[in-house]
């Protein structure tokens, strides 16, 4: 009563239970047989608990024989009857209209005749050793099975006593099969006694094949109720749209089938116990038997509460499995504390459920919990918190309340449920004045304790929980567990409008003061974690140092037998060449080798030795005494130009060799041990054929194999290897800093699955943090030669193309799928919290916020992710942890660029042993579009990075090293805000600049082409802006002028002035040479306000001669030059053309 009509359950007679038994002819007999090992097992655990417990109530107190019928079915209702289950476990199938009684030592079987013919080959089966009997009777519709009854009482009488039968005295029958019967034993004048506790004690511990069933029901269920239920509750929030729970629900059943096939479960092992339930708008029932009202989903409106229950209950294999969650949205505090305290009890109840456990316990555990917390609550939590499972959805035997006295065992499996109903709330809205909570997990009963089987289906309040808002940029959707998302539109709404609408002048002046004020708490904020970070280690860096051997002998007797003080010898087995100086051979490692040159001159071959020496950040070994004299080089000659070629190419591979050996040494060195992967005995989560980065085979061969994930890790199996070793590649869950997941996308070919490691691996013979799984769903090499022959309106072009895009699709769906099982499986980060946030979660790059620029040597596609800013399409990988940054600077911004440059600075630079480099302590970002600027700003604006701009390209290396020398000063004034940051100077030096530009005006006799004269010195001009902030004056550049020659003189003379502090210790030597390019500062429109030296031919006048080009931004800390927004431009080279 009170359970669904059977619907789509009909499936479950398809399995050939039904069909093939009601003699329709479709099946044969060969489609369906008993299995011998299960029948024995099942009947070996019945006739030992009835012999445990013969005299007890629980099996009839003293029975002679067990009698278990069934009747006709009725396939619109689905029951859960005792002689089902028996039948379930004795066959693996529910048999109509079927007797089977157990006598001291017999069985006897009364079924049809097919049946019966299945029955009797079960028994011709039957092992030797199996001690009791199989009788089969055939039904007889003759004499309407008397004659059969007959025989099953006389097997009856003749067991034990033959006084009393055991029947499932509680269970209704329909059919004349069970009236029949019924009749003959009551002329039998046998007594009967009740066994349906003694036969749900018998079945209540499952074995492996059973609870694996139970393991794959659940999986479904989660599923289900993740991407059916909450995504399509979330969409028609978003979309406000009103739809009925009867018919999602329904919808959600259809699905659930889907599901089935896509986990390559059998459909026909699948049923849906109950239609999946969703209970919201004040009408809540937290009975078992509660149905899915047809009203319309109650959708949250601002500020208004709504809470909606979800419960699905399946049956795979016959084996029963459930679970229910409560989503919260726009929750008030009460609501969240009741839920918390609930979901708090409910962990208390899971940790005392364990064998040996009286069932009360748990009763009394919850009540306990409640009365210490929150005694109110006590009356509105449900009186029963769960029962036992397993072939019956609820078996009342094992109920979960304050009476029952049996114990929990080893393979038991019980659903706890948790509720609290008619609770209420204090708002205006009606339907959210009333409000239940309920909480349901399958669980199983292990040796330790009990497993949570539905655990993926996350049950912490902040994953089922979400504020809705009216006002759509505001709104974040919160999901239950994060998942991946490819679709960006919600991140475009957490960076603001800005990029959709127009702001006025006002506006952007009060977001750049905002702005500003932000940036200097960020940097206030960060010189403390500054301090932190440095006092993790104690004195100064001691750079990348490598100690290296100088000699491979201890003693001259060690020197080989052909060596001679004329000739230079190469000895390869010690890695060492010994050279004759005055007459006698000394040698040299291989180590301290730089490299060796060679060349002719004149009649002579000459052979040069460059040897590592002091400076390259090389230290060498000073046992023997310090104050030593260093060889830089060696050169010799010699008429025998084939001799000197042999030695060349003997020292040339030699230094390679060994650099080879080093190089694995050094990376071997840097491996960390980790644990074993542990393997997934079911089969996990598999992206096949998929190729790997970088290859572990030799000469950079693309290698192909498929990627699983198991208990504690990943592992890549080679498909074709080059050697045993190179067959699979193993690395853990725990190891995995950066996860990301990228699908296609219009700027590559390729679908890929990046993984950032904590600790390097060894891939092959290399050593590397960076692996990348991938496909290409398009040849590069073949495009261009078919774009030729391609017609629009070609049918075959079309399909072509429509069978192209399918196939992306596809791929793109495989990944997406793999991420989200992996997602499901991935440890908490907490193990004392097994529901709360996974160890890492999946990161997409955000297509819509792609950006240009060269982070290494070309132009390349840049993504923000969630924590970091990526290039992972093409190799060399880039990857910018925004966590590990410690300033953002923007160079090169002044008016009339085209493009900027963007440096990352890590925090890691302030540790004692960090390489103060590029790559290592700072990333540069080259030539970014300054359409981009605003865009990049605002996406490091949500990663909370100071973020500091200017005019100038800096020389980092020595920028940090003097910020790491004088630190305390630094920091005492300001940190970056000191070095970087705009001060109120430079403000009041940009507005008396720009009222001597407004001031600027040409004569009336000015020809046009003095003004294209003066323009066309702009581009040499602009050079000048970093050595000018003190040695530069205004009276060198008069109002009278100076002509072309005096000028060109007059900047030699300053180029070959000392330099001052800022320009030569902060300026990109480099950088002027790669800017002067047709797309440099050179042709470009100058900054506003900068003011070449005035040629006397022309009539122009210039007051306020000092520019913004003279501004070098001061500091107080010796070797560090201010270069704010518009400091100097770090170029030289004034009047060179």
């Amino acid at each position: 009563p009170g359970i669904r009509p059977r619907g789509l359950c009909q499936r479950l007679w398809k399995r050939g239970g039904a069909d093939l038994f009601a003699m329709s002819g479709d099946a044969k007999d060969d489609d369906i047989r008993f299995e011998p090992d299960r029948f024995m097992e099942t009947c070996l655990k019945i006739y030992g608990k009835w012999k445990e417990g013969e005299a007890s109530d629980s099996w009839g107190t003293s029975c002679d024989a067990l009698v278990v019928v069934s009747g006709t079915t009725d396939e619109d209702v689905i029951r859960f009857p005792k002689s089902s289950a028996i039948q379930v476990a004795l066959f693996a199938i529910e048999l109509s209209d079927t007797l089977i009684a157990f006598c001291e030592d017999t069985i006897v079987i009364l079924a049809a005749s097919k049946k019966a013919k299945l029955a009797q080959d079960l028994a011709d089966s039957i092992d030797s050793k199996f001690r009791y009997k199989i009788e089969v009777l055939t039904r007889n519709k003759a004499d309407k099975d008397a004659a059969n009854y007959a025989k099953v009482i006389e097997f009856l009488k003749s067991s034990k006593t033959g006084a009393k039968v055991g029947m499932l005295a509680k269970e209704k029958n329909d059919g004349a099969f069970v009236a029949g019967w019924d009749s003959a034993l009551k002329e039998s004048a046998l007594a009967t006694g009740d066994i349906s506790s003694g036969i749900s004690d018998a079945l209540a511990v499952k074995n492996e094949e059973q609870l694996k069933a139970i393991r794959d029901g659940s999986l479904i269920a989660v599923q289900a109720i993740k991407k059916h239920v909450i995504e399509e509750i979330l969409n028609l929030i978003d979309d406000k749209k009103e739809a009925s729970m009867l018919t999602l629900m329904e919808d959600v059943e259809e699905k659930i089938f889907k599901m089935v096939k896509e986990n390559k479960l059998q459909e026909s092992d699948m049923e849906v116990i109950t239609q999946p339930l969703l209970q919201s708008g004040g009408q809540y029932d937290l009975k078992y038997t509660a149905q899915t009202a047809d009203t319309n989903v109650h959708l949250p409106e601002k500020d208004a509460p709504a809470v909606h229950i979800i419960s699905i209950s399946l049956r795979h294999k016959f084996c029963c499995c459930t679970v229910a969650r409560t989503l919260f949205f726009n929750a008030r505090k009460d609501q969240s504390d009741n839920y918390k305290l609930l979901l708090d009890v409910f962990e208390e109840c899971i940790s005392i459920l364990k064998p040996g456990v009286r069932l009360s316990k748990v009763y009394e555990k919850a009540v306990s919990t409640f009365k210490a917390r929150k005694p109110d609550l006590l009356n509105h939590l449900i009186k029963e918190l769960g029962w036992g499972m397993g072939y019956e959805l609820r078996d009342k035997r094992f109920v979960l309340d304050e009476k029952n006295r049996h114990q929990a065992e080893k393979g038991m499996i019980f659903c706890l449920r948790l509720g609290l109903e008619n609770l209420k709330l204090a708002v205006k809205e009606t339907k959210s004045q009333k409000y239940s909570i309920l909480i349901q997990d399958t669980v199983i009963i292990g040796e330790d304790g009990a497993e949570i089987v539905t655990a993926n289906l996350q049950k912490k309040f902040s994953k089922c929980s979400w504020n809705v808002s009216d006002e759509p940029v505001e709104e974040v959707k919160k999901k239950p567990e994060k998942k991946l998302d490819i679709n960006t539109a919600d991140i475009l709404a957490k960076l603001g409008d800005s990029k959709t609408r127009k702001v006025s002048e006002s506006e952007e002046a009060e977001t750049r003061k905002l702005f500003e004020q932000r940036n200097a708490i960020l940097a206030q904020e960060g010189i403390k974690k500054q301090k932190q970070l440095i006092g993790l280690g104690d004195g100064e860096a001691a750079g990348s140092s490598t100690v290296l051997q100088t000699s491979g002998y201890s003693s001259p007797e060690d020197f080989p037998l052909k060596t001679s003080g004329t000739n230079i010898h190469v000895d390869e087995d010690r890695k060492t060449i010994l050279v004759p100086i005055n007459g006698v051979p000394v040698p040299f490692h291989i180590s301290v080798v730089k490299n060796v040159a060679k060349q002719e001159q004149g009649g002579f071959s000459v052979i040069r030795i460059n040897f590592v020496t002091p400076g390259l950040g090389i230290t060498l070994n000073t046992s023997v005494g310090k104050g030593l004299m260093y060889l830089r080089e060696l050169s010799y000659r010699s008429q025998d130009s084939t001799n000197f070629s042999i030695i060349h190419k003997q020292i040339s591979d030699m230094k390679k060799h060994y650099s080879q050996n080093e190089t694995l040494l050094r990376a071997q060195a840097e491996i960390v041990p980790q644990e074993p992967l542990r393997l997934n005995p079911n089969r996990g989560p598999q992206l096949q054929n998929v190729r790997i980065y970088p290859s572990p085979q030799a000469r950079a061969k693309k290698t192909e194999g498929n990627l699983e994930a198991h208990v504690n890790g990943f592992r890549f199996s080679v498909k074709k290897a080059a050697s045993s070793d190179l067959r699979q590649l193993d690395f853990l869950y725990r190891n995995v800093q950066h996860a990301f997941f990228q699908p296609s996308n219009k700027s590559s070919t390729i679908i890929l699955l990046h993984f950032r490691l904590i600790n390097p691996i060894m891939v092959g013979k290399t050593s590397t943090k960076d692996l990348q799984f991938y496909v290409e769903y398009m040849d590069e090499g073949e495009n261009l030669l078919e774009n030729r022959k391609r017609n629009t309106w070609d049918r075959d072009e079309v399909e072509d193309e429509s069978r192209h895009k399918q196939m992306i699709n596809e791929l793109d769906s495989q990944f997406k799928k793999f991420a989200d099982k992996v997602s499901d499986i991935l440890p908490p980060a907490n193990s004392a919290e097994p529901d709360g946030d996974k160890i890492w979660d999946w990161d997409i790059p955000y297509q819509e916020l792609e950006f240009q620029g060269n982070p290494k040597n070309a132009m390349v596609e840049l993504y923000p992710t969630t924590s970091c800013i990526v290039h992972l399409a093409t190799k060399p990988v880039f990857i910018i942890d925004l966590d590990r940054v410690d300033v953002a600077y923007y160079e090169r911004i002044q008016s009339g660029n085209r493009n900027f440059d963007l440096v990352f600075v890590l925090k890691d630079f302030l540790l004692p042993d960090a390489k103060i480099q590029e790559g290592a302590a700072w990333s540069r970002i080259h030539s970014i579009d300054i359409k981009y600027y605003d865009q990049v700003r605002e996406v490091l604006q949500k990663s909370k990075l100071p973020q500091f701009e200017g005019a100038a390209a800096l020389k980092w290396n020595d920028v940090l090293k003097q910020y790491r020398k004088n630190f305390e000063d630094i920091t005492a004034d300001g940190g970056w805000q000191c070095i970087l940051g705009l001060g109120s100077d430079d403000e009041g030096e940009e507005e008396e600049e720009e009222e001597d530009d407004e001031s600027f005006t040409a004569d009336e006799d000015g020809s046009d082409d003095d003004s294209s004269e003066v323009d066309s010195d702009d581009s040499d001009l602009s050079e000048y802006s970093e050595d000018g902030s003190e040695d530069g004056s205004d009276e060198d550049l008069s109002s009278e002028g100076m002509d072309s020659d005096e000028a060109e003189r007059w900047a030699e003379e300053e180029d070959k002035r000392k330099p001052d502090k800022f320009g030569d210790k902060f300026g990109d030597k480099k950088r002027d040479k790669r800017d002067r390019s047709p797309d440099s500062d050179d042709d470009r429109p100058r900054k506003k306000g900068s003011a070449p030296p005035p040629k006397k031919s022309s009539s122009s006048s210039f007051k306020g001669g000092s520019s913004s080009s003279f501004k070098g931004g001061s500091s107080s800390k010796p070797g560090l030059g201010g270069s704010g927004k518009h400091s100097s431009s770090g170029k030289k080279g004034l009047g060179r053309r």
